[in-house]
C-alpha cells in the first residue's frame, strides 16, 4: 500500500482544525450574529424544501398528483419566505423552541433524580443540573439574547471540539506515516 497517497497531507487536516478552533472563538464572541445566520439559513432550507415540493408536484404524472401535498408545499414555501423576510421573528421562534426543549430536558433531569434519590446519594447533583438547565430554558424562552448565547455556546463548543479532534487526528496521521515509513 502506498502510504504517501493516504497520509501525505496531514497538515491540511491540521489547518482545518486550527481554522475550526478560530471559528469557535468567533462564534463564542458573536452570539447574535450566529442566531441571525442560523435563522436566515433555516429559512432558506424551509423555502427550498417547499419549492422542491411544488416542483415535484408539477413533475409528477397528473393521475398521481396529490392536491394536499401541493397545498402543504405552498404553505412551507410561504413559511420559508416569511422566515427569510422576518428574520427577527425567526430568531424569536428559534429561541422559544430551543428554550422549551432545554426546559423540558431540565424537568426530566429533576424528575429522574428525584425518583433515584433513594438509590443514589448524589441525586441532588443531577437535580441541581436540572434546575440550572430549566432556568436557562425559561430564560431562553423569554429573552432572545439569552437564547442566542445558549445556542451560540452549543454551536461554538461543537466547532471547538471538532477542531481539537482534527488537530489530534493530524498529528496522529503524521505519527502513523513516520511509523510506516520506518518499517
Amino acid at each position: 500500500m502506498d502510504t504517501s497517497t493516504f497520509f501525505r497531507n496531514w497538515w491540511v487536516i491540521l489547518i482545518q482544525g486550527l481554522l475550526m478552533i478560530a471559528l469557535s472563538v468567533l462564534i463564542f464572541n458573536n452570539p447574535g450574529a450566529v442566531l441571525i445566520t442560523l435563522a436566515f439559513w433555516l429559512g432558506i432550507v424551509v423555502l427550498v424544501t417547499g419549492l422542491y415540493g411544488v416542483i415535484a408536484w408539477f413533475a409528477t404524472a397528473k393521475n398521481d398528483r396529490d392536491t394536499a401535498q401541493l397545498l402543504y408545499s405552498i404553505v412551507v414555501t410561504f413559511i420559508g419566505f416569511l422566515m427569510i423576510s422576518k428574520v427577527l421573528v425567526s430568531m424569536i421562534a428559534i429561541t422559544v423552541a430551543f428554550g422549551a426543549l432545554v426546559c423540558m430536558i431540565g424537568l426530566v433531569l429533576i424528575s429522574g433524580s428525584w425518583k433515584a434519590r433513594k438509590l443514589w446519594s448524589m441525586w441532588w447533583v443531577v437535580a441541581l443540573i436540572g434546575v440550572v438547565t430549566a432556568i436557562i430554558g425559561v430564560k431562553s424562552i423569554f429573552d432572545v439574547e439569552t437564547g442566542a448565547e445558549s445556542i451560540s455556546t452549543l454551536i461554538g463548543l461543537s466547532v471547538l471540539l471538532a477542531g481539537i479532534g482534527l488537530v489530534f487526528l493530524a498529528f496522529l496521521k503524521r505519527k502513523v506515516v513516520k511509523a510506516v515509513e520506518a518499517l
